[in-house]
Formats: C-alpha cells, sequence, structure tokens
C-alpha cells in the first residue's frame, strides 16, 4: 500500500506539469494521469477498488495512515536527495 500511494502522488506531481495543449499551459493533465494510475494499479497487481478499500481501512486506522505517510514522505527524501547530487 505504501508503494502504491507513493507512486500515485509521484504520478499526480508529475502529471501538473505535464503540458494539456499546444499552449504548453502548465496544467494538471488529467489523460496523463489515468495512464499514470491504471499502470500503477497494474505494475502493483491491484484493482482500483482494491485500493480504494485498502485506502478506507487505512483511514479508519489514522496512526497506521500516519506511519505509512512517515515512510512515504522518508522515500520522496531519498529520491530528492539522489536527484540534487
Amino acid at each position: 500500500m505504501t508503494q502504491v500511494l507513493l507512486e500515485l502522488h509521484l504520478a499526480e506531481a508529475l502529471a501538473q506539469h505535464i503540458p494539456k495543449d499546444s499552449l504548453q499551459n502548465e496544467i494538471k493533465n488529467t489523460d496523463s494521469l489515468v495512464i499514470f494510475t491504471r499502470e500503477i494499479f497494474t505494475k502493483n497487481q491491484v484493482t482500483e477498488k482494491e485500493f480504494l478499500q485498502s485506502l478506507e481501512w487505512y483511514k479508519s486506522k489514522p496512526e497506521l495512515l500516519d506511519s505509512m505517510y512517515q515512510n512515504i514522505l522518508s522515500e520522496i527524501a531519498i529520491l530528492h536527495s539522489k536527484k540534487v547530487k
């Protein structure tokens, strides 16, 4: 679940920076996000329904959800430090 959430958040950030039209407006490209999301679910062998059910379960256990997001933030920090080098 942590890996899926991490990848979904990264996909969301990337999709916000993909030009949607020939005018190169930096607006959220929902078509790209749909494709990214589908690929993330396929790669992680989870359906959208399974993901949403799991997310609801974690929402009912905020301490676990918080812990998972702490791991996600740590992973993002690691990715960022690799990019900066």
